[in-house]
């Protein structure tokens, strides 16, 4: 007699099959994930629709807790390959009755994925994956098997989800000490500026009048109630020839940096954009209906690589590249991508800063504005990640902090020139998880659009 085997008293005895107790073992292994987060699980037991339990937020240092609930669907699997397995994903199919369920309800539901063989767990929030119209008609969810893996990590994660359903909702706090970087560069200025009067109304006629003088001619001045200010001195060639230079007065930049009179504020802040010009000069060049400052392409070739100081090495990145083929003519290129930035002058705490947006410029030959620069732009900001701009503006940063520097080739420019800030040491910080999505999928050809030129290792 098989001394494992219960013995069969009458032919009719309830069963438990073998089903049930997969579904149990995977239930028990959701539970401990969940409790190892420090999080609460209560499962539904007896007669359910399609949810097999509940995770209460808590949080685990005052063990308080706020009726922040998430849904859980589960399944196990012995099996050794998972549906549609390949080496990074896998799929779960899904019934439209289930779909309707899960997505209609009031609280979020999460289908989380046992593979008993490994013991490993995947999540996903079905009223996020289902939005999209084209997933609900595939009737399908797709995992990634590295980056929706269901640990103790994915904690921050479920609590955004929790939270999104109900404004103004709080959830545990993930502690996590962070770095900012703020986008600001201090500004360093000439120490003297110059004012004398002129025959001269606007910026417009001075600079043409300036322009038949001497070519080509400097930008750091500008003209306000027949009278020039400006870096230069007035008494000096070419200047003198467009002022009264006798009546010219010589003040401390302070006077202008530190006023608190709004119009001094803006006259100030009108030179430094002046002046900014002039100090990237050659190698930007401004697009006058924007405003940025965009790399342009070298007359002899199509593309143009920067090696810079990056947070942790020296890299280089591409640029200006061109990108797709032309309808009309295929052995044409249909566009040019631009790095580039957008500045502003702003005083803070008796200090002057450069705040730079990193963005991109486009133009159809590689000097003139593309006519869908708008809409390319808009495409790359939907996809770009918070990495992908900060690595944009430290080569930025490089970049103003080290032109203009003096070599055995050039001065250093005398009126401007920037200086990092140190970044920001906080006791709290916010998990990178929640600032992108979980559905965002890297080896899409957008996000590989959105990331060409970080190095140029990366393009291709």
């Amino acid at each position: 007699m098989d001394r494992n085997r219960i013995p069969r008293e009458h032919k009719t005895m309830k069963k438990i099959g073998k089903s049930d107790i997969i579904g149990q073992q995977g239930m028990s292994i959701i539970e401990g994930i969940v409790l190892s987060m420090g999080f609460m699980f209560y499962p539904t037991g007896g007669v359910e629709a399609g949810i097999d339990g509940f995770i209460e937020l808590r949080d685990a240092e005052t063990g308080e807790v706020g009726n922040l609930l998430l849904q859980v669907q589960g399944k196990a699997t012995e099996r050794d390959r998972l549906q549609g397995e390949t080496g990074e994903t896998f799929e779960f199919p899904c019934a439209d009755v289930d779909i309707e369920y899960w997505t209609k309800g009031t609280a979020p539901v999460l289908l989380i994925v046992v593979a008993l063989k490994t013991r490993k767990a995947y999540w996903k929030s079905l009223k996020e994956w289902f939005a999209d119209p084209e997933r609900r008609k595939s009737r399908k969810v797709v995992f990634d098997k590295a980056k929706d893996e269901f640990t103790r990590e994915a904690k921050a994660a479920m609590i955004a989800v929790a939270t999104a359903v109900r404004p103004g909702a709080s959830g545990p706090s993930v502690k996590k000490s962070e770095q900012i970087l703020a986008n600001l560069l201090e500004v360093v200025f000439a120490p003297r500026l110059f004012w004398a009067p002129t025959s001269h109304g606007t910026d417009k006629s001075f600079g043409g009048a300036l322009g038949e003088i001497v070519k080509p001619s400097r930008g750091e001045w500008i003209v306000r109630s027949k009278s020039v200010l400006s870096f230069h001195p007035l008494d000096e060639y070419p200047w003198k020839k467009l002022c009264d230079w006798e009546a010219m007065e010589e003040f401390d930049t302070t006077e202008w940096a530190n006023s608190d009179d709004e119009d001094r504020q803006r006259d100030f802040v009108a030179l430094l954009n002046r002046a900014i010009g002039e100090f990237v000069r050659p190698e930007l060049y401004r697009d006058r209906d924007s405003g940025v400052f965009f790399f342009r392409k070298p007359k002899e070739r199509d593309s143009l690589n920067y090696a810079y100081r990056s947070l942790q090495n020296t890299t280089t990145r591409r640029v200006v590249g061109p990108y797709g083929k032309k309808k009309s003519d295929p052995r044409q290129f249909a566009y040019w991508r631009h790095s580039a930035f957008l500045h502003r002058f702003v005083r803070l705490a008796g200090k002057w800063y450069a705040e730079i947006t990193p963005t991109y410029h486009f133009t159809y030959n590689g000097q003139d504005t593309d006519a869908y620069a708008g809409e390319r732009l808009k495409k790359i900001k939907e996809i770009e990640n918070n990495a992908a701009v900060m690595g944009q503006f430290v080569m930025w940063r490089d970049f103003l902090t080290t032109h203009g520097a003096e070599d055995l080739l050039t001065k250093t420019y005398p009126f401007l020139s920037f200086r990092a800030v140190d970044a920001l040491e906080l006791d709290v910080g916010v998990p990178d998880d929640l600032w992108k999505s979980q559905e965002t999928d890297p080896a899409s050809p957008l996000f590989e659009y959105a990331l060409a030129g970080e190095t140029v290792e990366n393009v291709t």
